[in-house]
């Protein structure tokens, strides 16, 4: 028998009963992991790894699944062990590459927490300073279990969702338990979209993140965006501006639920938790805030979006309305 460092071995891929596999979403399965993995392999079973994922996304087509293994922990190490590019222009995603999926496979992937999103962690090369860790153009995507640091990224965020007034590109794409960590870029984010419609931030954390969720509409406008129970924990106030923030004229249907923000309320730029720049439709519901949040506040600037069954002032001190607004 062949030996894998998947968790859960061969079974690390859902089966069609008996001992067929499922490949993928009526796609193939590829199998990354950086530390076991060779040039020689076909990534086609855990048993097989390929040992880069830009590889295994450059085999890839629609439908197509990847799941990346955690690397070996270094157990003096205060933090995982990071998979890193070998190009100096990060990971990227094309257009064509409609309905694929990048999915963490720890031990721990599945476990909805900061601990767990933390198992497969992604880092940015030391030089590709004008690229973000990921750049996603294809419609359809999933991206989940992963956890994404800048490394020496400067310009395009964590996780780039790339549009256009045309296609639309990263149409439709899901962000699911990921942990994006210090993004430091002034002019994008965590997770930074751009013309996309029908995207889903969901069961994520963000942490330390200059920005955390951005999304504009400069081609097109924003429509049908949910950020949802994601958590947004800031350690120190002077490395936050603003968690969510959405910007561009007529956005529509969009919903923030069940989210939760820390103190402290960043004290960069905005000094913002939620920041809609133009008017939109849509609503705010069901999530905790550390202060007060009416409209104007230091902390939110709702424009248009209406405030529904939050928890106001759950940790700092009650200098206004507080409790709960219906």
């Amino acid at each position: 028998m062949s030996i894998t460092h998947f968790p859960h071995g061969i079974q690390a891929t859902p089966n069609l009963g008996g001992s067929s596999r499922f490949a993928g979403w009526w796609g193939k399965s590829y199998f990354v992991d950086y530390d076991h993995g060779g040039a020689e392999m076909d990534g086609l079973s855990p048993d097989s790894p390929l040992a880069k994922l830009q590889t295994a996304i450059d085999l890839a087509t629609t439908n197509d699944v990847i799941y990346i293994r955690n690397r070996d922990q270094d157990i003096t190490s205060t933090d995982p062990e990071a998979i890193i590019p070998a190009s100096t222009t990060n990971w990227s995603i094309a257009e064509a590459q409609t309905h694929l999926s990048i999915i963490g496979a720890s031990n721990v992937s599945h476990i909805p927490t900061m601990e767990g999103q933390y198992g497969v962690y992604l880092k940015g090369h030391a030089t590709a300073n004008t690229t973000p860790v990921m750049d996603w153009r294809g419609a359809f995507g999933l991206i989940e279990n992963l956890a994404f640091h800048s490394g020496g990224s400067t310009s395009g965020g964590h996780l780039s969702l790339t549009g256009n007034s045309t296609s639309l590109r990263a149409l439709g794409t899901v962000v699911s338990n990921c942990l994006f960590r210090m993004s430091t870029q002034a002019a994008h984010g965590g997770v930074h979209n751009v013309d996309n419609w029908f995207i889903t931030v969901y069961g994520c954390t963000f942490h330390d993140c200059l920005f955390g969720v951005r999304m504009a509409g400069s081609l097109s406008t924003l429509r049908r965006i949910t950020v949802s129970n994601c958590l947004f924990r800031n350690q120190t106030a002077a490395s936050v501006d603003t968690n969510i923030r959405m910007a561009g004229s007529n956005g529509q249907n969009i919903v923030i639920d069940s989210c939760t923000f820390t103190t402290p309320v960043g004290t960069a730029g905005d000094a913002k938790m939620i920041n809609i720049v133009d008017a939109m439709t849509g609503t705010i519901s069901n999530c905790n805030f550390p202060i007060d949040t009416t409209e104007g506040t230091v902390g939110i600037t709702d424009n248009g979006l209406s405030q529904v069954n939050n928890n106001q002032a759950m940790w700092g001190a009650d200098t206004g309305p507080g409790g709960r607004v219906a």
